[in-house]
């Protein structure tokens, strides 16, 4: 019985909310001169060729712009209007393979 308890609340311990992961510095920035509506859709939609491996992906407005996240927020892309440019901030949660990351880097950078 501890065992089973003890496992899900280790995988709980690491999980991190997406506000968590904008009190620290993003994995990596990109900038575009697009309009921020069209990279939040480009990248929501890159994202999505992936679900059925990674799981869902949303879209929501936040503040001068949108944020694209994934199930359990493993991934959030914030897509930020920033005076005449767009700026993305690429999140991931510690752990994930390099090849999901890089999958979801790639996706951000053809809609670039």
């Amino acid at each position: 019985m501890k065992k089973t308890i003890l496992i899900p609340l280790l995988i709980l311990v690491g999980c991190s909310s997406i506000q968590d992961m904008r009190n620290r510095e993003p994995n990596q920035v990109s900038v575009s001169t697009k309009q921020a509506k069209n990279v939040a859709e480009c990248i929501l939609f890159g994202w999505q060729e992936n679900s059925p491996r990674y799981g869902g992906v949303f879209i929501q407005p936040y503040g001068n712009g949108y944020t694209v996240y994934s199930n359990s927020q493993l991934e959030v892309a914030d897509v930020i209007n920033d005076n005449n440019i767009v700026k993305v901030n690429f999140y991931h949660q510690s752990g994930l393979f390099s090849y999901r990351i890089n999958t979801r880097i790639e996706k951000i950078e053809n809609c670039i």
